[in-house]
């Protein structure tokens, strides 16, 4: 079972889409798939289609051990989510200790799946930590752009402080470049820098700047669901088959 956290400090970089359509592209390839979404945003959860204000249990009432996972646990035509809400934000306020590590002991008879995928918060905090010491592989979506690039070696330093002291067997796996526009010259400046910077971490393929990409949340569909033709369904699945190379 490959545990992944698509994780990135930054908001608006891709995160969410990324997670919600590396997971349907698994799905189609005939992975057996979990999305966790563990931001309070609920984003992921809003964009399979189901409204967080409605969801009475979510992930929160998981790490605080009321409840099991599979009492949340929403499949979506064979896609399985574990949903989130507001709520989760209360995390920072539980009086539990050992707090990084609560995911982790929730999910211990987890193994089932081909794969875990968890939509992480833009932000290094109790809920990053969580997915970090739950997972193996982080998946790094970056905007290319000279910002967020810069922005993205506080998620690295990160990784090593939970290498050392949560989680020896967690490394970055991948950077996938998105809204990436060829016409534009900082964006080819971006992908050139990291792939000197941090060789062999770069994706192949980059996710193209796609109307359908924002739209498709709209309706709570995937971009499969959503436009399968368009280029931004193309590009998630190629860099899903890069995925399962690098297995």
């Amino acid at each position: 079972m490959r545990i992944i956290s698509i994780s990135n400090n930054k908001g608006g970089v891709g995160k969410t889409t990324s997670a919600v359509n590396i997971a349907a592209a698994l799905q189609i390839k005939g992975k057996k798939v979990c999305v966790i979404d563990l931001d309070h945003q609920a984003q992921a959860t809003y964009h399979l289609g189901y409204n967080p204000k409605q969801i009475k249990k979510s992930i929160f009432d998981v790490l605080k051990g009321e409840i099991s996972y599979e009492d949340i646990l929403i499949d979506r035509n064979d896609m399985h989510l574990l949903p989130a809400n507001q709520e989760l934000k209360d995390i920072e306020f539980l009086p539990i200790p050992a707090k990084e590590f609560l995911l982790r002991d929730a999910l211990e008879s987890v193994n089932h799946y081909d794969f875990v995928i968890i939509d992480c918060p833009p932000s290094l905090g109790i809920l990053t930590l969580n997915a970090m010491a739950y997972s193996k592989e982080i998946l790094v979506p970056l905007q290319v752009q000279f910002l967020p690039f810069h922005g993205m070696y506080n998620l690295f330093e990160a990784v090593q402080m939970v290498k050392r002291r949560l989680n020896k067997h967690i490394d970055v796996t991948g950077i996938i470049g998105t809204m990436y526009n060829a016409k534009r010259a900082i964006n080819r400046e971006v992908i050139e820098e990291t792939e000197n910077r941090l060789p062999g971490k770069l994706f192949e393929t980059l996710i193209r700047e796609n109307v359908a990409l924002q739209e498709a949340p709209s309706w709570g569909k995937t971009i499969f669901e959503y436009k399968a033709g368009s280029p931004g369904a193309e590009d998630y699945m190629n860099l899903t088959e890069e995925i399962l190379q690098r297995e």
